[in-house]
């Protein structure tokens, strides 16, 4: 049976902004430990901006007796912001995937509903997308707060579909996980390259 629905990560799936990302957390908080950094993002790349912000800067303020101080929202909405502005002017311009492009327009053309499913905020998101003119290309466009699963539950109501008619393709364990936990088919982003054989083997069985 052919796969009847798409949903797409964006980045490292669809452009090729990750490691702008990376790097953007140790541009907005110079003062820290880049060991420290390099430990929180080891462990959850994957997860908001905000909540990677609030855990760096909870190792970072640990006492002398263990405990760590109250981590103000204020502050780390700031440091969210100065994140944001860094990756929105990268992520206008980087390149995307190769053979991404490829696959969007195949998809285009054989009407197939396509989604991108992010934890970038939706508000950012959307910006993105639009600034690369690639709107037409997707029924729908969704990022954070929602988690991926709730994203893809969504997306397989909306849609009418059953869990083997829609394909999930990301880079990211989060990926892997919210097409297991509904049931959908999964296939891997590897190498830096999109799975151009291995997707248009399923939109044309």
């Amino acid at each position: 049976m052919s796969v009847r629905t798409v949903v797409l990560d964006f980045d490292g799936t669809l452009i090729d902004s990750n490691l702008l990302k990376y790097n953007a957390y140790f541009t907005i908080m110079p003062d820290m430990a880049p060991e420290l950094i390099e430990n929180v993002l080891g462990t959850m790349f994957e997860a908001s901006r905000y909540e990677i912000i609030t855990e760096i800067l909870r190792h970072s303020s640990k006492k002398d007796n263990g405990q760590a101080r109250e981590i103000l929202q204020g502050e780390v909405n700031e440091l969210a912001r100065e994140y944001n502005n860094i990756v929105l002017n990268g992520t206008f311009t980087c390149p995307e995937i190769p053979g991404a492009l490829d696959m969007l327009n195949l998809l285009h053309t054989k009407n197939i509903p396509a989604y991108v499913s992010s934890t970038t905020p939706e508000v950012f998101l959307r910006q993105i997308v639009d600034s690369r003119g690639w709107n037409h290309f997707f029924a729908g466009v969704f990022g954070f707060p929602a988690t991926k699963e709730e994203t893809l539950a969504s997306i397989m109501k909306d849609q009418g579909v059953e869990p083997e008619d829609v394909l999930v393709v990301g880079d990211g364990e989060s990926d892997r996980k919210s097409a297991e936990a509904l049931n959908a088919r999964f296939i891997p982003v590897k190498n830096g390259r999109f799975p151009v054989e291995e997707v248009t083997r399923l939109i044309t069985a």
